[in-house]
């Protein structure tokens, strides 16, 4: 029905409707308001302000799914918006392979960021705070810097993958060490990863207390180097190595339910479930470091992951 300018209905020209509508005029207007609120409170008509606006206040809508704003004093159902809300932050923390310093290539860490834009329709920043060489003591000790802190403050999304700089690796032929699980040759440093690890997942928390925060945590396809470089220096090391970085992945992992992180297991993407994978196509020539293609196969674990958690889902949510 138009409005005049004063919010009442417009004056008729017809000069019985001066004296007031005919009454079965008036029964028409009221089933017709009678089945225009039904409409409404059914969803067949959607709750639109142009939809309520000639009820004259007679209905008022309400949603128990979302939000209620207000038009000409009739509260109505707020439509979910299609507007991103954000940027969302991922953090990067740990050693050379998060940090990607070497590769020349696009790290796995700035490819999860890129990644997470295109599922969750939301834009994301990435902080890498990694650095090559770094132990898990050195991660924790960053977490005391002013940087780092504030980049973690904002962060919906830390990950974290440390641990093998830890090791003295000069023991990992020695075949005196094995087996891995119970040798004396790395129980110190395991336990030091341990108790490294869940301190920094800890110190995170205390730092970004928010309870949808995600840190996902990743193991290593080895601690040291792998392919056709692990191969020349022996079955031996081969041997070791891959008894070692099996004992360390098992303790990420430990560490990661243990403080409710999300694990992520890098292992098979690229060594294969039983460990038969040759992975040298994916690593650097010095066998130590992913390439292109291997921080491609860590960002899909990564991603893999949070699926798994929920995480993704969670982010596609646009908050109100």
């Amino acid at each position: 029905m138009p409005s005049g300018a004063d919010g009442g209905p417009a004056e008729h020209s017809d000069p019985q409707a001066a004296g007031g509508p005919h009454p079965h005029h008036v029964v028409a207007a009221v089933l017709g308001l009678a089945v225009l609120a039904l409409l409404v409170v059914t969803g067949v008509v959607p709750v639109t302000s142009s939809a309520l606006g000639g009820l004259g206040g007679v209905l008022t809508a309400t949603s128990g799914a979302g939000g209620s704003g207000a038009t000409g004093g009739t509260a109505y159902a707020r439509p979910h918006s299609s507007t991103p809300k954000g940027p969302l932050t991922v953090v990067g923390l740990g050693d050379s392979v998060p940090s990607a310093d070497t590769c020349g290539c696009t790290g796995y860490v700035e490819q999860v960021g890129s990644q997470l834009e295109r599922l969750t329709q939301r834009p994301w920043v990435v902080h890498n705070d990694a650095t090559g060489g770094w132990t898990t003591t050195d991660v924790a000790d960053d977490l005391l810097n002013s940087p780092t802190r504030q980049h973690l403050a904002d962060a919906d999304l830390v990950v974290v993958e440390v641990g093998a700089n830890d090791f003295d690796l000069g023991s990992v032929a020695d075949t005196s060490c094995l087996p891995a699980t119970t040798s004396g040759c790395w129980s110190a440093t395991i336990a030091g990863l341990r108790d490294g690890l869940t301190r920094i997942i800890n110190d995170i928390k205390l730092i970004d207390t928010r309870p949808d925060l995600r840190i996902a945590v990743l193991g290593y396809w080895n601690v040291t180097v792998d392919g056709a470089v692990g191969r020349a220096l022996g079955s031996d090391f081969v041997l070791g190595s891959d008894a070692l970085t099996r004992l360390v992945n098992t303790t990420v992992a430990q560490v990661a339910a243990g403080t409710g992180a999300v694990y992520v297991d890098a292992y098979t993407p690229l060594k294969g479930e039983s460990g038969d994978r040759d992975p040298t196509g994916d690593l650097l020539g010095d066998g130590d470091h992913p390439n292109a293609s291997g921080h491609t196969l860590l960002r899909t674990a990564v991603l893999d992951g949070l699926e798994d958690d929920g995480a993704i889902a969670a982010w596609r949510r646009i908050p109100d």
